[in-house]
C-alpha cells in the first residue's frame, strides 16, 4: 500500500473515538492530519489546505455540506464516512462516495487514493468530475508544489487524449489515468535534464 507521506488529512468527525481511530490509521501511512474536526466551525481553518478528507454527513444536527462544498470547489478528493444512507446527501454531491461507518479503513483508503486499492478492471460510468480531483491528489503526492502538479495532471490529460485508442480494455479509466499520470513525471522528468 501507498505510504501517504505528507499528505494532509482532514477528519471531520464529531464521535471522538472514530476520530481518533481514522487520525491514527491514516497517520500510521505517513500522513499529516488536520484536525480531527467536531463542526463545521472547527473544520473550516482546516478545509484550504488538505489535501483529501474523511468527513461525517451529520456532527451533532449541523450537516457537513457547507465543508464538502468547500473541498469539492478545490478539486480536493473526499469521501464521506457515516451512518447516514445516500438520500441525505444533496445532488450535487452525487459523485461523493458514502462509507457506512462500519467500513474496513482499508476501503476509505481505497477510496480517496484508487490506486492504492485493488481494482476488479470494470469501469463505471466516466465521472471526470471525481477523477480528476482523484489525479490532482497522486500528483500533489508526487510534486508537492500545486502549480507544478496541476500541470503534471494537464500533461497527462494531453497524453491520455493522445493515446487513448490505445487503451487496454480490461484495465478502468481510473488506473489508465494513474498509469498516464506515472508516464508522464517521466516525460517530465526527461525534460528537465
Amino acid at each position: 500500500m501507498q505510504v501517504l507521506t505528507g499528505a494532509r488529512i482532514l477528519i471531520v468527525e464529531d464521535e471522538f473515538v472514530v476520530a481518533d481511530d481514522i487520525a491514527r490509521y491514516f497517520a500510521g501511512l505517513g500522513a499529516l492530519i488536520l484536525g480531527p474536526a467536531r463542526s463545521v466551525a472547527q473544520a473550516q481553518p482546516f478545509v484550504d489546505h488538505a489535501d483529501a478528507a474523511v468527513l461525517d454527513i451529520d456532527l451533532n444536527g449541523t450537516p457537513v455540506f457547507p465543508i464538502a462544498d468547500r473541498l469539492a470547489e478545490r478539486g480536493v478528493p473526499f469521501v464521506f464516512f457515516s451512518a447516514y444512507d445516500r438520500n441525505v446527501i444533496p445532488a450535487r454531491l452525487d459523485h461523493v462516495a458514502n462509507l457506512v461507518k462500519s467500513a474496513d479503513r482499508r476501503k476509505i483508503i481505497a477510496t480517496l487514493f484508487p490506486e492504492t486499492g485493488e481494482q476488479d478492471g470494470s469501469d463505471e460510468p466516466l465521472n471526470m468530475r471525481s477523477l480528476l480531483p482523484k489525479l490532482r491528489l497522486a500528483a500533489r503526492l508526487i510534486i508537492p508544489d500545486a502549480a507544478a502538479a496541476d500541470r503534471l495532471v494537464e500533461m497527462t490529460l494531453e497524453l491520455a487524449i493522445s493515446e487513448i485508442a490505445d487503451r487496454p480494455p480490461e484495465i478502468s479509466t481510473e488506473q489508465w489515468l494513474n498509469s498516464m499520470l506515472k508516464h508522464s513525471v517521466g516525460r517530465a522528468a526527461g525534460l528537465l535534464h
